[in-house]
């Protein structure tokens, strides 16, 4: 079948378009909404799966669409015959859709009369980063032109998935996997410019781990660890993924950048933080402990001048302000 010109221009386009979201991000959660995103679109379809090998070889479900509706997937996914060919092949392999995974899988035997697309995500040195599987009804198979975009958006987001993770390596605390310090400058400085171009609201909350030195004291440094990946862990899933900046800022302190929020926002998210982390007992080794926040909380619209340096201060005076009130608070106001 040829690609008669109007579709050819119109393959490029879209094309383009979704090469050059996948290619400019570098933050691992956006990157797999967009991927999912690209391949729907392009597949013309609603139900697809995102598997990743990990740093193992083990092959791992990331993330998957059914019916529009996205989800996160954390389990391991057996390695069929069409994952194999497509593999080997470097090139999409149609298969039977497995009916009994909730999202779109090639089945192991040709007992289904639907299909399924498996498309291997190809990267550098063309290694196998991956599969993305995609499911729509058998009416309205995959013309060349879908195969074409499909295929170089295969290479575009193994790549890009490489370049995150070297990126990431760079920038991010290995202990926690929070945002090094020197990250969050970076970000403060480009957040601050652009309220100053654009106005808008930018906020900042500073946290620190109560009697830290005493949990390494009493417990070891091994448990100190811990205590600093369990409170890492609250910072994750209470910060939004892709819009806040959460950093592991020196020793115990951390920091959560807040673009586009305001201070109350800000201190909403505090309070929810502070309180995840009072009710989180942290297991390590034989005894099981507790430890508490104390946090300032600061917004650009209270500096003056505005600026990165200015929005920290007001923070970490807040915090320790916190801190010397009582700890496990959190403080938002000057005295």
């Amino acid at each position: 079948m040829m690609i008669d010109k109007f579709d050819f221009d119109a393959t490029l386009l879209t094309t383009n378009f979704a090469t050059r979201l996948l290619a400019m991000e570098v933050d691992k959660d956006v990157l797999i909404d967009r991927t999912l995103e690209a391949f729907c679109d392009l597949g013309s379809c609603q139900n697809a799966t995102l598997m990743m090998y990990d740093d193992h070889r083990q092959l791992k479900g990331v993330a998957a669409s059914v019916k529009g509706r996205r989800f996160t997937i954390n389990e391991e996914i057996p390695l069929t015959d069409a994952m194999t060919e497509a593999a080997d092949s470097l090139r999409p392999v149609v298969r039977p859709v497995c009916n009994d995974t909730e999202f779109p899988l090639p089945a192991k035997s040709c007992a289904s009369k639907n299909t399924c697309l498996c498309v291997p995500l190809v990267g550098s040195r063309d290694l196998i980063r991956g599969f993305v599987t995609l499911y729509r009804d058998k009416s309205s198979p995959w013309e060349i032109a879908e195969l074409f975009q499909l295929g170089i958006i295969s290479t575009v987001a193994a790549v890009s998935f490489e370049n995150s993770k070297l990126f990431r390596q760079t920038i991010e605390d290995s202990l926690t996997g929070l945002y090094m310090r020197r990250y969050l400058f970076i970000r403060l400085s480009e957040e601050v410019q652009r309220v100053k171009r654009r106005h808008g609201d930018l906020s900042v909350i500073m946290l620190d781990i109560d009697h830290f030195k005493l949990v390494n004291d009493t417990y070891g440094h091994a448990a100190g660890d811990k205590v600093l990946k369990a409170v890492a862990d609250v910072l994750h899933k209470s910060s939004r993924k892709g819009v806040d900046i959460p950093c592991r800022y020196g020793g115990e302190e951390f920091a959560v950048l807040m673009p586009g929020s305001k201070k109350e926002e800000a201190e909403i998210v505090a309070e929810r933080i502070r309180r995840a982390c009072e009710e989180n007992i942290i297991s390590a080794s034989d005894c099981h402990i507790k430890v508490t926040l104390s946090s300032g909380v600061a917004s650009i619209d209270e500096c003056d001048p505005q600026s990165g340096d200015e929005l920290l201060r007001r923070a970490d005076k807040r915090l320790y302000r916190a801190k010397e009130s009582g700890r496990n608070m959190i403080v938002c106001i000057d005295s």
